[in-house]
């Protein structure tokens, strides 16, 4: 066990990216770039092992708990599970980027390869820095490393962002054209935009009113009827229902604009790219873009979308207009395309009849209460 009186991993590794500025120091080796992240990693491996206890953990109970909104806990107790969580996806997603900077170096890392994923691990090594030392809070003598990061973002910081964005097509300067913590965050807002699009498209189905107007549609509706009936929507290798964890946890960073966990980062990233990436297709099969997703009878599955928002939204008459869906759809046939020619009512007007009932009594004890 490490204790103050060494140099621990994450301090030699920390050391190996930020190396004091001295005059024409040398730089940092391969071999010393190589051990420093070699040791970091086998020390969160330990760490993992202790706290965790080698309990296997699937991708979607990882999921559930690291992605939880505002998380509170009543006592110290109760916070404990969730930091083991948060260290087990931080030990794995430090494996997976391990494994992609020695893919690049073959096999080895070198402190060129380090360096360009520099500010990736010093974000690691700081967000671990918040959960270690209370897991570790225990042990006498324990150390990681000293210093904090600031994760807030001003909102002054994401307009900087908004307009380097538009106008990045003329940014001429060299390094990177964006801050760190600031395009991370935005990368958190995009993917919710994309999970968002990848939802509703899956569905394909657009109601309109009399007015031509759209309905406004609780968050998370389309989510929640493609999670409701699986018999339509084959995913490959993942489950849409399991990634309302994360989808929900996307619109927690765009409306309070904080820099998550650098895991969680990462993760979240994989996980939604189980959505919205395609995939190898055998060579008997047709190839699609969209195909994370398989719609086999889309005509079943619009016709349920159809049902399921007459059925639960609150009031109307709408017309529907039928797309093609963002999914592998393999028996799709330019017809399915159309917009219904008749208005449909909602189906629920029973209790639209008691809400107009009961404000009718409340205007009516009014009047009897003005007269007394």
């Amino acid at each position: 066990m490490t204790t103050s009186s060494t140099v621990t991993p994450a301090q030699a590794l920390l050391k190996i990216l930020n190396p004091a500025p001295r005059a024409q120091a040398a730089l940092p080796s391969d071999a010393a770039a190589d051990k420093a992240m070699a040791d970091f990693l086998a020390d969160i491996a330990a760490l993992d092992r202790k706290h965790n206890r080698g309990q296997s953990l699937s991708q979607d109970q990882l999921a559930e708990q690291i992605f939880r909104q505002s998380p509170t806990f009543k006592n110290e107790r109760a916070i404990i599970p969730y930091l083991r969580y948060q260290l087990r996806v931080a030990l794995e997603e430090l494996t997976i980027l391990d494994r992609e900077m020695r893919g690049q170096s073959g096999g080895s890392i070198t402190y060129a390869v380090l360096s360009r994923y520099g500010r990736v691990i010093i974000d690691f090594l700081f967000d671990l820095r918040e959960i270690l030392p209370f897991l570790q809070r225990k042990e006498v003598g324990w150390t990681f490393f000293n210093g904090v990061k600031n994760s807030h973002a001003t909102s002054w910081e994401i307009f900087g962002l908004a307009r380097g964005l538009a106008f990045q097509s003329t940014y001429v300067a060299s390094g990177p054209p964006f801050d760190h913590k600031i395009a991370q965050i935005a990368s958190i807002f995009v993917l919710r935009q994309a999970m968002e699009l990848r939802f509703e498209r899956l569905i394909a189905v657009y109601p309109n009113d009399r007015k031509g107007k759209p309905p406004k549609l609780r968050h998370g509706f389309h989510q929640e009827f493609i999670a409701a009936h699986p018999e339509f929507f084959q995913a490959d290798g993942f489950r849409v229902k399991e990634l309302r964890h994360l989808y929900d946890w996307c619109s927690e960073i765009v409306h309070q604009a904080y820099q998550p966990y650098a895991w969680q980062i990462s993760m979240a990233l994989r996980r939604g790219g189980d959505l919205l990436r395609s995939r190898s297709a055998p060579p008997t099969e047709a190839w699609s873009i969209f195909n994370s997703v398989k719609v086999a009878d889309v005509e079943a599955m619009q016709a349920a979308y159809e049902n399921h928002f007459l059925s639960t939204y609150g009031h109307g008459a709408w017309l529907f207009t039928r797309e093609k869906p963002e999914a592998f759809v393999p028996n799709w046939k330019k017809e399915m395309a159309f917009t219904s020619t008749t208005y449909r009512a909602v189906l629920n007007r029973p209790n639209l009849w008691i809400r107009i009932r009961a404000r009718i009594r409340r205007t009516c004890f009014g009047k009897r209460s003005t007269g007394a």
